[in-house]
């Protein structure tokens, strides 16, 4: 990384004035006023916090475009559907409208150990579960389903816990509810992703379930012919404690990307964010920052960046951008913007239909369904499960307060929400039990307060 000194030398000649855009001739570089060769897009990170990062994301991607690379986005934050009205060949994929991937299938990369460990990493369930999560998987193999759905997968939990021991009933229910919220995989969409494409995921039903779609793709771009890749925002994908098998492959997708020679640009917040693997291997970085300066100078401008800045009267902002070359200097650029604006199904629709795209925008007209609603069907019942998981998150409910209630009916939901594995007992240094939330349960409830009453999901 670069000393803090030399950044600051580098602004003060940006904001001089005599100071002029420092890049290389747009004709030696493929990403023009950035400055930047192609071998310096190998690994190339752009950081930076709010909508500005995704924009220069996109202005990076359409200079690339613009000098001939074949890219593939995945966009899993939904703005760089904008690149439509500036790149004419790029095909367009809403991930549950037009294309759906589905992480289960036999023909995956490391079927069925790694799907079981990208599963682990995004829910979060334990090593014991995977393991049930893989038998599952290779049940549905040898039961003739190569490419399992969710829900088929769920099915095949419930055969094999039939025939297990009534001790390991409780993780075999575990990791079925923690399965449930994939269960957004089931509605398959056949669509063939034909180059430079934008993979927009951002219409799944939950972060974790786009970051399981985004996952796959990654560890199958073996699929695709790319001559670069783009991903916004990386830590979905490479997330700093995921399971050693997972990183591994991870790693190992992308220098089979790198052999090829394509390149990877990726957006995220900050570099901490990232495992090693790829901050030791970056070749470039853009870090996107805001610059006031004081005007009322003449000499010299003096410069601060936001959290040096502690009165902001008499200064200016500039909005900029600094490279770190690994190859030379940090240096600051100015890029002209484009005003990409939003665009809508029907805009994306006609534009696939000029490319000869067979394309049918499917629509699932249908509220979502909460796990709560799948166990209780009165209204009246779930909102009082509701009420009193709240209760059980914001403290502790000791367990003979519920079972003393005269109310069969709040015993019976106790019933339900411990069979769903959703609540679960536990006793204290006294010998007292209380209930406590699962991390399935912690999911049903922020889903079910989250969850807005006549929202329709397409």
């Amino acid at each position: 990384m670069r000393h803090v000194g030399e950044v600051e030398g580098a602004l003060e000649g940006l904001l001089s004035d005599t100071a002029g855009i420092g890049h290389a001739h747009p004709s030696d570089c493929v990403s023009g006023e950035f400055g930047l060769e192609r071998d310096e897009l190998k690994r190339c990170c752009i950081t930076g916090i709010g909508p500005e990062r995704s924009e220069v994301g996109m202005e990076l991607a359409l200079r690339c475009s613009e000098a001939g690379e074949k890219l593939l986005m995945i966009d899993m934050t939904g703005d760089y559907i904008g690149l439509v009205s500036y790149i004419p060949p790029l095909r367009v994929y809403r991930a549950g409208r037009n294309f759906q991937t589905n992480p289960f299938g036999a023909s995956r990369r490391g079927f069925p150990e790694l799907i079981a460990a990208a599963v682990q990493s995004v829910l979060e369930i334990t090593r014991i579960e995977r393991v049930y999560l893989e038998r599952a998987l290779l049940l549905s193999l040898s039961q003739g389903k190569d490419n399992p759905t969710p829900s088929d997968v769920l099915e095949r939990l419930l055969q094999i816990e039939a025939e297990a021991h009534p001790r390991q009933g409780q993780n075999i229910d575990s990791l079925r509810n923690s399965l449930w919220e994939l269960q957004a995989f089931d509605n398959l969409i056949p669509q063939e992703v034909h180059t430079p494409a934008l993979i927009d995921l951002s219409k799944l039903s939950s972060v974790r379930v786009s970051r399981l779609a985004a996952i796959d793709l990654f560890l199958n771009l073996g699929d695709f012919d790319v001559t670069g890749v783009v991903i916004d925002p990386a830590d979905r994908i490479f997330a700093q404690d995921a399971p050693d098998e997972l990183s591994e492959a991870l790693e190992s997708s992308a220098d089979e990307l790198a052999s090829r020679g394509a390149f990877l640009i990726i957006a995220t917040s900050t570099m901490s964010s990232m495992p090693r693997w790829i901050t030791d291997t970056l070749t470039s970085e853009i870090k996107c920052r805001t610059v006031f300066h004081d005007r009322s100078q003449t000499s010299k401008r003096k410069w601060e960046t936001p959290d040096s800045c502690r009165s902001c009267s008499n200064v200016a902002l500039e909005q900029l951008l600094l490279i770190s070359r690994y190859s030379d200097a940090a240096q600051p650029l100015r890029i002209r913007r484009t005003g990409f604006k939003p665009v809508g199904d029907e805009e994306i629709e006609m534009h696939m239909r000029s490319l000869g795209e067979s394309f049918e925008m499917h629509r699932m007209n249908v509220k979502s369904v909460t796990l709560l609603e799948k166990i209780f069907v009165d209204k009246t019942m779930r909102q009082t499960a509701k009420e009193l998981m709240v209760m059980i998150r914001g403290g502790r409910v000791p367990v003979d307060a519920v079972s003393k209630q005269r109310s069969g009916t709040l015993k019976r939901i106790v019933k339900m929400l411990s069979k769903h594995f959703l609540i679960i007992e536990f006793a204290d240094g006294n010998g007292t039990n209380w209930y406590r939330l699962t991390k399935a349960g912690e999911r049903a409830l922020d889903e079910e307060e989250g969850e807005n009453e006549g929202e329709v999901r397409i």
